[in-house]
């Protein structure tokens, strides 16, 4: 939908009074970006001579942070469908397409999240071992997957509240919390190290 445009096209849309795309695209965007500057980062160490003694482990970083944002860039496009799904379900006013649309966008939302997650990890990962010339794109990364993170969460809050199956909803609110908890971790400690590295 959006992904081969060029990103004119996608930021007017999102500028203009229409439902899609909205947060949750824009979301998958911002974890794109990050992932992009931590792959970046780990493109100008490997093969570096003064960083060889971590150049396996950045290589590992590179190959996780590359599918990270491939997936990130899914989303994009992805969040936009599943909520002109959500539209056209509330349209129906039947409940039980409502709450199958509201859960698909839920799960949308938890994948941001999880994919967020996943790439913290890795940028708290570059704040300790990278070329230190590129520590500031690691701390602008990690902000980017942060607010990746914090939008779904958002996202999938406002899900869950028009879930009627409370113990669906119950149970998801604990797989919420548990990975807001992660992800705040690895983020302070990805920002903790790259400030201690500015210095």
């Amino acid at each position: 939908m959006y992904i081969n445009k060029p990103l004119k096209v996608y930021i007017d849309d999102l500028a203009a009074k229409q439902p899609t795309p909205g947060g949750g695209s824009a979301a998958g965007l911002a974890g794109a970006l990050g992932a992009a500057l931590l792959e970046m980062v780990c493109n100008f160490t490997i093969g570096n001579k003064k960083y060889k003694d971590i150049e396996d482990a950045v290589s590992g970083y590179f190959l996780v942070i590359k599918k990270i944002r491939e997936d990130f860039l899914v989303l994009v496009d992805e969040d936009t469908e599943v909520y002109s799904s959500i539209c056209a379900a509330f349209k129906t006013k039947d409940e039980k397409i409502i709450d199958k649309a509201l859960k698909d966008g839920y799960y949308v939302s938890l994948k941001m999240c999880e994919t967020a997650k996943s790439g913290m990890k890795v940028s708290s990962g570059l704040a300790e071992k990278s070329n230190v010339n590129l520590i500031t794109d690691v701390g602008c990364g990690s902000e980017l997957l942060k607010a990746s993170f914090n939008s779904g969460v958002f996202n999938a809050e406002i899900n869950l509240k028009g879930i009627k199956d409370a113990p669906f909803v119950e149970k998801e609110r604990l797989v919420l919390s548990a990975l807001e908890k992660d992800t705040i971790e690895l983020y302070e400690k990805a920002i903790s190290k790259t400030k201690e590295r500015m210095l």
